[in-house]
Parts: structure tokens; C-alpha cells; sequence
């Protein structure tokens, strides 16, 4: 029994150790422009990421956006009163995924979107807390992509960089905990190939 007692406290030790770490690594918020890409890609989760994935594209930052996970209720129609820019540049080249139910499914329709516009350099925009997973489930589809992270803030963050309340906490935990699972999953599938 002293054996199990001390085995679980070494692993909430390092759980506790690697989500300290993991809060200390979280991106900002980005404040400039990026550079050109070839594609600009958003996980859904909110109007915020979407709007920022719209306005990049509109400054000319990428030739294509597709946003991931859009609701099958969700029309262009809607998503365009989001849409600042030029109609045209709405109509020819902003594309809505509607397979995507989770961060896995995300990173499957972006493999599956680059690849059929021979994409090798993406803007990924997602919030902060959320971008560590996106990263790793997207590379894992595309290895061989430049993948430039775009974080857009989630509000679960206070101005130091720590969980805003708790609430915020729990959150955050359920993150790096399917950010570990993440992690796994890239690891074993990379084996496995």
C-alpha cells in the first residue's frame, strides 16, 4: 500500500510540475501581423478566433482560409457578418469545415485541406491555452508543414500569464492533461508508421 501511496505521489508531483511548466510556456496573445503563408487555418471555439483568422487573410497574409469545426447550423451567410474585408476575396477563398468535432478532428481536416492545395506553410490561429495541442495534433498530420502559431486570447489568462480564476483553472488542466494525451498519441502513431 505504501508503494501505490508513494507511486501516486510522484505522478501528481510531475503532473503538478509539467502544468506549472506548461502555464509558464503559454504564447501570448499576438499583437503583430504575421508573416505570408500559404494557407491560414482556424479551430473553431468562438467568434474571436474566427474573426482573427479573417482578419489576416483579409491583409493579405495567406491566399486561403479554411475555419474548422464549423457547426452544421452555422451558414457562410452568418459567418459573413464577421467578414471585413472584400466580398470577392470572402466568396473565392474562405472555406468552411464541418467534419471536425475535436482537436483531433481539426488537425485531420487541415492535413486533409493542405494537402489538396499543396499548402506547405500555414498560419494556425487558435487561443493561447488551446495552441500547444493544436500544434502538436496538426504537425502530426503534417510533419513536414512550417506551421506558424497565432494566438488569440481567451480571457482564462490574467496579464501575468496565470489562470484568471478558478474556473480558469480547471480549464487549464483539462488542457494539459489532453495535451499529455496529445503528446502520446503523436508518439505512438510515429512508431507505429
Amino acid at each position: 500500500m505504501q508503494r501505490l501511496v508513494l507511486g501516486l505521489s510522484i505522478i501528481a508531483f510531475l503532473w503538478a510540475a509539467g502544468f506549472a511548466s506548461f502555464i509558464g510556456r503559454l504564447p501570448s496573445p499576438n499583437a503583430s501581423a504575421p508573416g505570408k503563408s500559404d494557407g491560414i487555418v482556424v479551430f473553431t471555439g468562438g467568434p474571436d478566433r474566427i474573426i482573427v483568422g479573417m482578419d489576416i487573410l483579409a491583409k493579405g497574409h495567406g491566399d486561403r482560409l479554411l475555419i474548422s469545426g464549423v457547426h452544421r447550423e452555422t451558414s457562410r451567410d452568418m459567418l459573413a457578418t464577421l467578414w471585413t474585408g472584400a466580398p470577392a476575396l470572402f466568396d473565392c477563398c474562405v472555406d468552411l469545415g464541418r467534419e471536425a468535432l475535436s482537436t483531433e478532428g481539426n488537425a485531420d481536416e487541415v492535413g486533409d485541406w493542405a494537402r489538396d492545395h499543396d499548402y506547405g506553410n500555414l498560419i494556425l490561429v487558435t487561443s493561447e491555452y488551446h495552441m500547444p495541442r493544436a500544434l502538436v495534433a496538426t504537425r502530426a498530420r503534417l510533419p513536414r508543414a512550417a506551421i506558424t502559431p497565432y494566438a488569440v486570447a481567451s480571457g482564462y489568462l490574467n496579464s501575468k500569464g496565470h489562470p484568471a480564476t478558478f474556473r480558469a483553472w480547471g480549464k487549464l488542466s483539462g488542457e494539459y492533461t489532453k495535451y499529455l494525451l496529445a503528446h502520446l498519441k503523436a508518439l505512438f502513431s510515429q512508431y507505429g508508421n
